[in-house]
């Protein structure tokens, strides 16, 4: 059994091909670094970089403080409200109780993750 397409199918057909791939090479990100999500821009990236990296070493007081201004300075330049909104609160809680500190750092840790 032979199939046999006209050059209008086979037009149709190569259409939709690209058209296929061009919305999955938009939706993939085309451009972004494979480690930003969407929704997260430079800064922020940084900032949840920066966090993730120095959160588990900030035992004492001024480790936490120093932490927070690195994170903070890189949040501020974000469009990313949620996340310059949890690194601002995370670095309010930088001098305060550890359980403080902790539940500041676990809303900025889920910030970042979900962008």
């Amino acid at each position: 059994m032979k199939l046999k397409l006209s050059r209008r199918q086979i037009t149709v057909i190569a259409v939709a091909g690209v058209a296929v791939v061009a919305i999955m090479m938009s939706r993939a990100g085309g451009g972004n670094d494979g480690d930003q999500r969407e929704g997260i821009d430079t800064p922020a990236h940084q900032a949840c970089v920066d966090f993730a990296a120095g959160y588990p070493k900030a035992k004492a007081k001024t480790a936490r403080l120093a932490l927070a201004d690195k994170v903070t300075a890189n949040s501020s330049k974000s469009e990313n409200d949620l996340i310059r909104k949890r690194a601002a609160e995370m670095g309010a809680s930088a001098n305060d109780s550890n359980a403080e500190w902790k539940s500041a750092g676990d809303a900025l840790t889920a910030a970042c993750r979900t962008g």
